[in-house]
């Protein structure tokens, strides 16, 4: 009777020995499927992080877009300079410019440009002295130029 019920006992270890076999089976797919899962997730987290990292390295740019932003300054008013007679007119014209340029200026950067005229230094025809104050998150500066109505691009 002894001897029966270990032959019972160990026919039914068997049985379930081919069941634990598949299940290590199943765990060991998963636990591949799982590792590659992370590897993915992995390089896709480090792309994230290399692209915003690159798309914050803007601020050596500022210094480009102010040069820029001081050129066209400098253009724009050396027309107004070269095509206006009259001292009043033109200070009133540099204030429109100010303006306009502030709206067409402002979809495209973060900035603001502000052009200032001190109208004793307006000579219609001649030249005249403004103040540009440029203010972005990365920089700030104020210059005082004189611009000459020979820094209109037409004339070159």
């Amino acid at each position: 009777m002894v001897t029966d019920r270990l032959r019972e006992c160990r026919e039914r270890d068997r049985s379930c020995e081919r069941s634990r076999t598949e299940r290590g089976q199943v765990i060991l797919i998963g636990a591949l499927a799982l590792a590659f899962i992370i590897l993915g997730v992995v390089v896709v987290f480090n792309g994230v992080v290399y692209t915003e990292t690159l798309s914050s390295s803007e601020t050596g740019q500022s210094a480009t877009t102010a040069e820029a932003t001081e050129l066209e300054v400098q253009q724009g008013i050396g027309c107004l300079i070269d095509r206006q007679d009259d001292d009043d007119l033109l200070e009133e014209n540099i204030t429109a410019f100010n303006d306009l340029y502030q709206n067409s200026t402002a979809h495209s950067s973060p900035a603001v440009v502000n052009i200032s005229a001190d109208a004793d230094e307006i000579y219609a025809g001649d030249n005249a002295t403004v103040t540009i104050t440029y203010d972005s998150n990365e920089l700030h500066y104020e210059q005082e130029r004189t611009i000459k109505a020979s820094d209109c691009p037409e004339d070159s």
